[in-house]
């Protein structure tokens, strides 16, 4: 059997996309009212990119559960403290956003995390 945690809690709001090179699956962070980047290096992260930018915009899932991409050391299985990599990523963090981590594929250096 397969174990499944996507869309789970799903939230899901439109905002603008401040840069260029924002992906679908990429973590993302407030830039400016009502508009998501991907921000600096340690920056909390509000969500994940679902869509891809169509007008300057983009469908961003701000709850529930979500695979993203991680950088460094794989988070561990509970409650993390998350941060944005910079680069559409997330990675462990003292004092990032709390989350907890489902699931993580250290192949494939992907984690299922609820925002």
């Amino acid at each position: 059997m397969d174990i499944c945690f996507e869309g789970v809690g799903q939230a899901v709001a439109t905002f603008q996309v401040d840069g260029e090179g924002v992906r679908p699956g990429m973590a993302v962070t407030l830039t400016n009212s009502g508009t998501v980047g991907l921000g600096s290096d340690g920056a909390a992260p509000c969500g994940v990119v679902l869509s891809g930018v169509r007008g300057g915009a983009a469908a961003v899932q701000i709850g529930g559960a979500v695979k993203v991409g991680c950088t460094g050391s794989a988070p561990e299985t509970g409650w993390q403290e998350l941060a944005c990599d910079g680069a559409g990523g997330v990675k462990c963090a003292a004092g990032g956003l709390k989350c907890l981590v489902l699931a993580v594929d250290e192949g494939e250096k992907t984690a299922v995390i609820k925002l």
